[in-house]
């Protein structure tokens, strides 16, 4: 029979030791991996879909907006909510995915390329999203796209 204790203790000994950790004792590294890629999903869902409501519930109530050709600022979720809406009310998304995500561990973010129509007029926009723990979940502190 093997024993797992010195490699339990070593696991936490580590997580202990780690400055910013973000994955709280008792969660698993994969749970949080998942509820990360949960909340890209979303975003990624609802960018190609032009329904902030989809991903909404995942913003933080301090958000830092910067839209292209628009707004740029710390706002409240429902300002960024609806700065959102409008913003994909009036650009069409054709398409939209993540092509990159970044492993931090405190930030994990993605990017991705999105084609929109606006005014009849293809557009092509970088989009940037950051996460950060918050309250025990995952939730989105910074969108950009330009």
């Amino acid at each position: 029979m093997r024993t797992t204790a010195p490699l339990t203790l070593l696991v936490v000994l580590a997580q202990a030791l780690s400055p910013g950790m973000s994955i709280p004792p008792g969660e698993s590294e994969q749970a949080g991996k998942t509820e990360i890629r949960d909340v890209f999903d979303d975003v990624q869902r609802g960018i190609s879909q032009g329904n902030v409501a989809i991903f909404s519930p995942h913003i933080h109530s301090q958000v830092r907006v910067t839209l292209h050709g628009g707004e740029t600022g710390l706002y409240s979720a429902n300002q960024a909510y609806y700065l959102l809406q409008n913003f994909l009310r009036d650009r069409k998304p054709v398409s939209f995915a993540f092509t990159t995500y970044g492993e931090s561990e405190s930030t994990p973010y993605g990017t991705g390329n999105a084609a929109f129509t606006f005014r009849g007029v293809r557009q092509h926009a970088q989009i940037y999203v950051a996460l950060a723990r918050e309250g025990g979940r995952w939730v989105i502190m910074l969108i950009n796209i330009y």
